[in-house]
């Protein structure tokens, strides 16, 4: 007991420094033995709500105390439940359902020897450790927090924050929202009255945390100025960790069903180290899908009165000269939809309303996904105004097998074969003249297979008449309007396997952009 480092618990929160605890509730030793590897700022023991009987309750302490600290819930604000909690050798408590700044005061009474208190000495573990020695330290080092969980504690958080001896306050957001009216469905009220609870604390100096149920929530919390918030919960991990390892186990017996050799995505840092190793030994090959930008690369052409993009512009700043004697640099001009580019889903006006559709909020984890290669160089090349259709597709599936969901759908016709800018771009009376898919085709890869995006070689990831298509520009209307990704202008997909491949595609982390140039790498087997 009150083991924890040269400084304290009670220290921590009088310098304002923030905490992230666990929250134990299931009476479980064990389960709070294994949350304590983790090394949480401090451990919480619900005695209040959770199954702990007095017994386990001081075992529980006693197995973790000495690494990590424990508070303990107690299971109201008596005298003689904050002495029983305290007994077991926790580093403090926290009463839950004060309201006034009264009742926190008594808490604070009823957690601290005389003459600062009126808590009665006692308890087999301090008494069998040098009780002296504990009395000593006791005031100095327990801490006390305060529970406000109703809306009269709300209403006198101010009272509550500027009573001595109260080291923090936690608000009860489960209780707050009952008291509140509006749970399960809580409402622009309940945040409104954490913040004020924040307020108060703030105004008196006095240290504000909140119950969250996940590491994401509690992460935020603490960004807004909450120094005290709960990363996660045993029933809630335990919970989350079942339900995941059984829909893990569905996913993949499925998965199996469908195409047997498909193994798990789950990763392992046995899994990278190998990955590792067959990059350096050449198993794994990386290969380039990217043109190269310069002066020359075709942009989109649009007819006026449309505003067109600027071509790919290079100016030097210095080449080892008077202008910068030890470096080289140049600054760059292009439009964010040049050579080979990302089309985020806010590049289309369909997608324009997606907080995550932007190049600095896409999730970063769809930025590696798999990739499949559907080859139509034969038929592009004895029609350059080839459309893709569902059927297709089928004919590819029926060879290749399912596309997996979450994949990239990579359309082959070796259009990047073009050289000559103009024969690229491929410009008519009627338009320009590229194939690419029907609106139908990518229907189908949306709604039958949800993939991550669409890809091609051609300047832009719609057939070239996809103006007259209905509804016009496919690949962009629905595509981006089903939060999916697109990939122009790529180059070497001959050298890409039907399926196997694994795509790296980062754009420019650029704030609310619509997309942006790209290098594209694809790893596959050598």
């Amino acid at each position: 007991m009150f083991s924890f480092g040269a400084l304290g618990l009670r220290a921590r929160l009088a310098r304002n420094i923030p905490l992230g605890v666990f929250w134990m509730s299931t009476g479980a030793t064990a389960v709070m033995e294994v949350a304590a590897e983790a090394a949480p700022d401090a451990i919480v023991i619900d005695a209040q709500h959770g199954l702990w009987d007095r017994t386990n309750l001081e075992h529980a302490v006693g197995l973790v105390s000495n690494r990590v600290p424990v508070l303990v819930r107690t299971r109201d604000a008596s005298a003689i439940s904050i002495s029983q909690a305290l007994d077991t050798g926790a580093e403090g408590v926290i009463i839950p359902l004060i309201e006034t700044g009264e009742q926190a005061a008594a808490a604070v009474s009823a957690a601290r020897f005389a003459p600062h208190g009126s808590r009665s000495g006692g308890g087999v573990r301090p008494l069998t450790r040098d009780f002296a020695r504990y009395y000593a330290a006791a005031n100095d080092r327990t801490v006390v927090g305060v529970m406000i969980e109703t809306q009269r504690g709300v209403r006198n958080a101010s009272a509550i924050a500027h009573v001595k001896g109260v080291d923090f306050v936690l608000i009860g957001t489960g209780d707050l929202a009952i008291s509140l009216g509006g749970f399960p469905n809580v409402d622009k009220r309940h945040e409104e009255a954490c913040q004020a609870v924040l307020q108060a604390c703030r105004a008196s100096n006095m240290p504000c945390g909140i119950f969250t149920v996940t590491a994401e929530a509690a992460a935020k919390r603490r960004a807004e100025g909450y120094a005290f918030v709960t990363i996660a919960n045993d029933v809630d991990v335990l919970s989350r960790g079942f339900k995941g390892a059984m829909t893990k186990f569905q996913d993949n017996a499925a998965a199996q069903g469908h195409n047997a050799g498909q193994r798990s995505s789950g990763m392992s840092t046995q899994l990278l180290a190998q990955f590792a190793a067959a990059l350096g030994d050449g198993s794994v090959k990386v290969v380039d899908l990217t043109q190269t930008l310069k002066s020359s690369t075709p942009v989109i052409q649009l007819p006026p009165p449309f505003a067109p993009s600027d071509p790919f512009r290079m100016s030097e700043i210095s080449h080892y000269d008077e202008r910068g004697p030890g470096w080289y640099w140049n600054n760059l001009s292009m439009g964010e939809h040049t050579g080979t580019h990302f089309d985020a889903p806010c590049h289309w006006v369909t997608g324009k309303d997606n907080a995550v559709g932007y190049t600095d909020t896409i999730p970063v984890q769809r930025f590696v996904a798999p990739a499949v290669v559907i080859d139509c160089s034969k038929e592009a090349a004895a029609d350059e105004k080839f459309v893709l259709e569902p059927a297709h597709v089928q004919v590819w599936e029926g060879k290749h097998g399912r596309i997996p969901k979450g994949a990239w759908v990579l359309m082959r016709t070796d259009w990047s074969k073009r050289d000559d800018p103009a024969r690229f771009l491929n410009m008519k009376e009627d338009g320009p003249h590229s194939p690419g898919p029907s609106a139908a085709t990518v229907k189908f890869l949306i709604e039958q297979r949800d993939v991550n995006g669409w890809g091609v070689e051609a300047v832009g990831t719609d057939h070239g008449q996809a103006f007259a298509f209905e509804p016009a520009f496919p690949a962009h209307h629905l595509m981006h309007g089903a939060n999916k990704f697109g990939l122009a202008s790529l180059t070497n997909l001959d050298k890409l396997p039907a399926t196997g491949a694994l795509l790296v595609t980062p754009p420019l982390k650029i704030e609310k952009g619509s997309g942006s140039p790209l290098r594209v790498l694809a790893l596959v087997p050598a």
